[in-house]
């Protein structure tokens, strides 16, 4: 598949071998049920509240210039997450948004969940973090982005 010079393999032809299968860390919630709105998290990522534009970039998004993160232009497109630890799929991603951290120790993203302990500095993520309706849109959002 070729969109604007970038090509990926379709994930309908992957192999299952290629698929990780690396376990969530045991207590890690999300609201799995949530159906998230792509243009509520366009607004999250874009404006700060999210605190994903200091990080990461996303072509024709001008307010996500960082390059601390991974280029999420066309992370709907990509088949792993987490230096491919991961599958790139809504239960995965969510927690990933949630708190990276404890899914990948060593990772600099911040923990984002509302009430998540960030397994690195032991602090509680405030009333202001993101809640499962917030990472919800996010990944709406991000999955569209192919």
């Amino acid at each position: 598949m070729q969109q604007a010079g970038f090509i990926s393999f379709p994930r309908d032809r992957m192999p299952a071998w290629t698929v990780p299968k690396t376990p969530l860390p045991a207590g890690l919630r999300y609201n799995d049920a949530l159906v998230g709105d792509a243009e509520r998290g366009r607004a999250l990522v874009s404006t700060g509240a999210g605190a994903c534009m200091g990080c990461h970039t996303i072509s024709g998004n001008p307010v996500m210039m960082g390059v601390v993160g991974p280029n999420l232009t066309h992370i709907g497109s990509r088949t792993t997450i987490a230096g491919g630890l991961f599958p790139n799929d809504t239960k995965h991603l969510a927690r990933w948004i949630k708190n990276s951290r404890a899914m990948k120790p060593g990772v600099i993203m911040p923990t984002l969940g509302k009430g998540e302990t960030d397994p690195v500095t032991k602090a509680v993520v405030p009333a202001t973090g993101l809640t499962d309706e917030q990472i919800a849109d996010i990944v709406a959002y991000l999955q569209a982005l192919k």
